[in-house]
């Protein structure tokens, strides 16, 4: 995908791999709350891979253009909330939050 997309449509997210799944980064902020970080463009998302310490059994992170609205109803269903953050993980917005 091109690294402009519809920016009022779309967010950049986090894919992290491991043997036998792909998830959505997860992250927590200071409350303990589980959130799912997204980027308005995909250079600060690479920026934040790159500040990202490794994980076990994570072998590969990548950067993916994804709907809004599927993100949100995904990490809703899972529990997590979405928040717009910069490229060193500070959080900016709040896109949703949790319904569990």
């Amino acid at each position: 995908m091109s690294d402009k997309v519809d920016a009022s449509q779309y967010v950049w997210v986090i894919i992290e791999r491991t043997r036998n799944d792909e998830n959505f980064l997860g992250m927590a902020d200071e409350d303990g709350e589980a959130f799912v970080p997204v980027t308005a463009e995909k250079d600060k998302a690479l920026m934040l891979v790159g500040q990202l310490p490794e994980t076990e059994g994570v072998f590969g992170r990548s950067v993916e253009a994804i709907h809004k609205a599927q993100l949100l109803g995904q990490a809703q269903d899972e529990g997590f909330s979405v928040y717009l953050v910069d490229e060193k993980g500070r959080l900016l917005e709040a896109l949703t939050g949790p319904t569990h």
